[in-house]
Parts: structure tokens; C-alpha cells; sequence
């Protein structure tokens, strides 16, 4: 499959299971008249050996993509790593790792138990990263009692591999100037913004701003039933400079756009 048309199934399969994202596209698209840029399509694993960061990333890689900084969070517990492509039409891939050993034996057991069900062969197709959980669902109790260490946990676990969120460049909006235009927008439409650290993350100064909507629920099926909990969500980035990169500080925000409640 070529890479363009993979990108455009991950967005499909994104978009279909989090209905709200369609809704805010069309709302920016009923006043924007450009095209609408994407930034880049960040993805959420466990750094374990069968499925970290590097073992996600290989087809990307293979299809012209490089990566180019290593990033860590200490606050979150994460790794991450970006890429680019050749292509500057194409968006940056953001590919981040929770780190196992950073939390109790029974959220790694939990976990551990988990990955050893995924069919080795399925993680080497493409298909894989978009394709939800690939070991048999969770109990809804043991995904509130893993959510109580860490969000992102039980959001992979629920969840598994799609996007976890697209993300609209306002820099190449010409409706849009900046990002508190477009946040205003989408909340005089209902739609909550991520405050986390303040609406808009990062500064002209840092190369970077970004802000996100929070999660809508989304009905997911467990072990033991049916439950809503946090989807996906969209994030808009406003870029100087030439600046390709991410902030650390900013993204720690940002990763809480799935959390059931925001920290401030």
C-alpha cells in the first residue's frame, strides 16, 4: 500500500470511530477556504520489545519517512520520536511509548499479559496501526483501576492502534490567523478545549503553539459489556520559523486531551 494511501485510511478509520472529529473538520471547513494541512498523526504504544516506538515505525521508515528527534517526558513517563517525510506535503508521524517499568507490577503484568496475545505476524502489516486492540478486550473494572495510575495506559488498552489524533496546521489557514481565533470558533460551537496548561500551549518564541479539543466518548466494548469512555481528539498547531519540531513541555498538556478530567 502505498503511504499517501495508508494515510488516508488512518484518518477513515480515525474519523469513523470518533464522529466529533468529521464535525469539527466541516465546522473549520465552513470558513476556511484553504485546504486543510495536516500537521501530524501522533500514535500511543507500550515500550515493550514487541511493539515499542522503533517496531511501529517500520513501515513508516521503509516508505520515506525519517526520524529525527528522540523526545522524553518525565512527567507522563513517556518516550517519544518523530518523523518526517522527504515529502513536505506529507504530515510528521509522532509515535510515543509509555515506560512499563515506571509503574506497579500489576499494571505491567496487566499489560505484559496482554501484548503476549498479539499475533506477531499481524504487527508487521501496516493494517495493524489502525486497526484497534489486537488482544481480547479488558474488563471495564481493570481499565478504571489502570486508569487511576495512568491515562494513557487505559486508553491503549481500550483503544489499541488508530490514531490517536489527527492535527490541523493553522499556519497554512488563511480564515484562521492564529489559534486563539480558532478556539474561540470551536468553543462558541460546543466544543471544549483542552485547558491544561492554558488553551494554547507553547509561544511564537519556542517556534510552536498548540491546542486540542478533549476527547468526546466513545461506546467501546469490553469483556464484561459496552461502556463510554475518552476517544480521540484533534489538535491544531500554529508554526513559526521554519520550526519542525516539538516542545516537551507543551505535549505534556497535550497528552491530556484524553483524560477523563484535566489537570491544571
Amino acid at each position: 500500500m502505498k503511504i499517501e494511501d495508508f494515510l488516508i485510511k488512518m484518518w477513515k478509520d480515525y474519523s469513523e470511530l470518533n464522529p466529533h472529529i468529521i464535525k469539527v473538520l466541516q465546522l473549520i471547513k465552513n470558513k476556511e477556504p484553504n485546504k486543510i494541512i495536516n500537521d501530524h498523526i501522533a500514535l500511543r504504544t507500550f515500550n515493550h520489545k514487541k511493539i515499542n516506538r522503533h517496531i511501529l515505525s517500520k513501515y513508516f521508515v521503509e516508505n520515506g519517512y525519517k526520524p529525527i528527534e528522540d523526545l522524553f517526558f518525565t512527567k507522563k513517563k513517556l518516550k517519544a520520536t518523530y518523523y518526517i517525510h522527504s515529502d513536505p506535503s506529507l504530515p510528521r508521524i509522532f509515535i510515543s511509548e509509555l515506560l512499563l517499568e515506571s509503574f506497579s507490577d500489576s499494571l505491567q503484568q496487566i499489560i505484559n499479559k496482554k501484548i503476549e496475545e498479539i499475533d506477531t505476524e499481524l504487527i508487521s502489516n501496516p493494517i495493524f496501526l489502525t486497526s484497534g486492540i489486537p488482544w481480547n478486550p479488558i474488563d471495564f473494572e481493570t481499565y478504571k483501576n489502570i486508569q487511576k495510575e495512568s491515562d494513557y495506559a487505559s486508553w491503549v488498552l481500550a483503544m489499541g492502534y488508530i490514531a490517536n489524533h489527527f492535527t490541523v496546521s493553522v499556519t497554512d489557514c488563511s480564515y484562521f490567523k492564529n489559534l486563539n481565533q480558532l478556539n474561540n470558533y470551536l468553543k462558541e460551537n460546543g466544543f471544549e478545549i483542552n485547558s491544561s496548561g492554558g488553551e494554547i500551549k507553547g509561544s511564537e518564541k519556542q517556534g510552536l503553539e498548540q491546542s486540542s479539543i478533549m476527547s468526546k466518548e466513545i461506546l467501546v466494548d469490553f469483556s464484561d459489556g459496552s461502556y463510554n469512555v475518552p476517544g480521540c481528539y484533534y489538535e491544531f498547531a500554529y508554526r513559526y520559523n521554519n520550526f519542525n519540531g516539538f516542545i516537551t513541555q507543551s505535549a505534556n498538556h497535550i497528552f491530556e486531551s484524553t483524560n477523563e478530567k484535566t489537570e491544571n
